[in-house]
């Protein structure tokens, strides 16, 4: 057997009357990155915040280094040697970089004084291997969610413990970034630091883990060995995952163009990220954006929603001129947002399901001043069948939903709207591949009842399953429109990092 740092032997965690664990065993070789796969429920947070001291577990063994442990806090499990990268940041937003890097761990002079320019001077060399471009002093409120999560990145590795779990470190990053982070983990395995990588990323589980473990329903489902550069099966890992085969809609090939015109945008630039950028989207197409990360795809959707100013263009509605383009305006036409950050963007987090998909019909300007909680519910309950989000009461707070059932619920609040575009940022984002395809399939059926999308995300495959058109952005400017057949995720991500700035592409 493989010298083990860290193994869970039949391991149950119950909150409450809910088991989120379940007999998973678990294994990490030392020295080696495990990935750790799975749906949103699945148990993977339980599992990792077990190994790292944030819970007990209800029963079953965790071995690290041969020795049976039950840390009492995550302090402890530091103190022995293992880290966690959390997916929702752990950084407090009013204090430096630096501060929140060395919180609870600062060097000290004599007579117990913070060392703070050898903090500083060993911060640049963590800071200079994935992002130079954060300064020390700099306030972690500043920074955009790539820069948080490099931030939360640098403080977990900037311990140097013996072993690691990342939960999603790459889901805020653009490609550069995900290439240097997985630089650095190479260069820790080799001195012998041992990983876990949790990601809905199967591709990159594929390029930086030495083997796969596949956690379903709270139990392990299954292990895949990648050593020696062994390739696994995708449909392999996505059925050990969901326990059927993924179903991604298929791209629509019929033609759309012969559909009347929903919106046009002709040269629109703004301030600081897009440059004379011209689209058109007909009604009931899904158009796509593609591009490496930061290009300006999510400050087009803004711009298109109205809430960032254009310095020059025009858009217009129906071939209708509008001549000052405002959220209000695209409101009022039946455009609306499903925004990057569900969390902080797209719901009331701490409200129940049921308030959260009826509130958009409460700021309806004929809208009743008081609506009976009887109405919402009733509304509410239609919606979460016809969407099939998964909630045991319609009171419960959306916090308490899976990832994937969280973005249906900020998807589904503006269907009673009848919308006429739905400008979507990265809908998937951080969701399992089984909810991933329902959301998709709940597109699809949308769009061919008449709804028009224009569609952010950064996984190129859901590009490439559901769009009609795409078109690639880079650096604020659409440099080339694709339309969708026969195309293939290689040859589009192929097109997004052409650096060539091609001549920019009149509507159509």
């Amino acid at each position: 057997m493989e010298n083990l740092i860290i193994e869970a032997r039949k391991v149950a965690k119950r909150f409450g009357g809910v088991a989120a664990l379940d007999g998973a065993d678990f294994q990490c070789p030392r020295g080696k990155i495990v990935g750790l796969l799975g749906e949103n429920g699945s148990g993977k947070t339980t599992l990792s915040r077990i190994l790292a001291g944030y819970y007990r577990q209800s029963s079953g063994t965790v071995l690290y280094r041969g020795k049976a442990v039950s840390f009492a806090s995550p302090r402890e499990a530091i103190r022995s040697g293992i880290g966690m990268v959390h997916q929702n940041f752990s950084l407090v937003p009013d204090m430096t970089v630096w501060e929140n890097i060395y919180l609870g761990v600062e060097p000290l002079r004599r007579w117990g004084m913070i060392n703070d320019r050898q903090i500083k001077r060993d911060l640049q060399l963590h800071l200079r291997r994935l992002c130079p471009w954060i300064r020390p002093e700099q306030k972690v409120a500043s920074l955009p969610p790539a820069g948080l999560q490099l931030v939360e990145i640098v403080k977990a590795f900037s311990r140097s413990p013996a072993f690691l779990i990342l939960d999603e470190p790459t889901s805020s990053l653009e490609r550069q970034q995900v290439e240097s982070l997985f630089s650095l983990m190479k260069e820790m395995k080799q001195s012998g630091m041992s990983m876990v990588f949790i990601s809905h990323r199967i591709q990159e589980v594929e390029q930086i883990c030495d083997s796969i473990a596949v956690l379903r329903n709270g139990s392990t489902a299954g292990t895949v060995d990648l050593s020696g550069g062994r390739a696994a099966e995708y449909g392999t890992i996505v059925r050990l995952i969901t326990g059927n085969k993924e179903v991604l809609p298929g791209a629509k090939r019929e033609a759309k163009k012969d559909r009347p015109v929903f919106l046009q945008a002709w040269d629109i630039s703004d301030a600081r990220t897009l440059h004379h950028v011209s689209l058109t989207i007909h009604e009931g197409e899904i158009v796509g954006l593609a591009g490496l990360q930061g290009q300006g795809q999510e400050e087009l959707i803004m711009s298109l929603a109205g809430f960032r100013g254009l310095t020059s263009g025009r858009i217009e509605l129906r071939s209708v001129p509008v001549p000052a383009w405002s959220a209000r305006q695209a409101v009022a036409a039946g455009i609306f947002v499903v925004p990057g950050n569900r969390q902080t963007e797209g719901l009331f987090m701490d409200r129940p399901a049921f308030f959260n998909v009826t509130f958009p019909q409460a700021t309806l300007p004929r809208s009743p001043i008081i609506i009976s909680n009887k109405k919402e519910q009733e509304v509410s309950s239609h919606l979460v069948a016809d969407m099939s989000i998964k909630v045991s009461s319609l009171c419960t707070p959306v916090t308490s939903l899976s990832g994937g059932n969280a973005q249906k619920v900020v998807v589904s609040k503006w269907m009673p709207l009848n919308p006429k575009l739905l400008l979507m940022a990265d809908p998937a984002k951080g969701i399992d591949v089984q909810s991933k395809a329902e959301l998709y399939q709940i597109i699809v059926g949308l769009a061919e009842r008449g709804t028009s999308f224009l569609l952010y995300a950064s996984d190129l495959r859901e590009l490439v399953a559901c769009c009609d058109r795409i078109l690639i952005l880079y650096e604020g400017s659409i440099v080339e429109v694709v339309d969708n057949v026969n195309l293939d995720e290689e040859t589009l991500l192929s097109k997004c990092m052409h650096r060539r700035v091609i001549r920019q592409p009149e509507p159509t």
